[in-house]
């Protein structure tokens, strides 16, 4: 597996292993949701996605690059190079216009709910108070994460 030689150390490679076999567990969690009806919520998204740049990816962060790899479990260079592989390659993870013409979620978005519920199991609906994502768009973003990641760096 080359792509485990580019992590920076065990806990990653660990990682990176695990989150593999949690996909089992999100369709599993996936099937039993189904049958909800949805509210519809009013999110801001793009006042997510800047609160997350702000955050972890300006060039004056308010956190910096140990407390984004204590959060997200990954280190963020090796973040930025998943996202962004997985942006260019796969409409999913490209930010566009939903169907009443707002913007969609980025991809720093969605690969930070993947990560946030590979790395610490959290529920899916938690991504809600931070990023703005609903439990079914989070249960998109685990589902192509770990398929994409898989595809990409295998």
């Amino acid at each position: 597996m080359e792509f485990l030689k580019s992590f920076d150390s065990d806990d990653d490679v660990e990682f990176v292993e695990t989150f593999f076999n949690v996909v089992q567990h999100v369709h599993a969690e996936e099937s039993s949701n189904a049958a909800r009806t949805r509210t519809v919520v009013n999110r801001d998204r793009q006042a997510a996605h800047d609160l997350l740049v702000r955050d972890y990816f300006a060039d004056n962060c308010l956190y910096n690059d140990d407390s984004f790899e204590r959060r997200f479990r990954l280190n963020k260079a090796i973040f930025l190079r998943i996202s962004n592989a997985l942006e260019s390659r796969y409409d999913f993870f490209k930010q566009k216009p939903d169907a009443r013409g707002r913007m969609g979620f980025s991809s720093i978005q969605k690969c930070a709910a993947a990560l946030r519920y590979l790395g610490y199991g959290i529920a899916f609906d938690a991504s809600d108070e931070y990023l703005k994502i609903s439990e079914r768009t989070a249960v998109e973003c685990v589902d192509w994460f770990s398929a994409c990641v898989y595809e990409v760096f295998h």
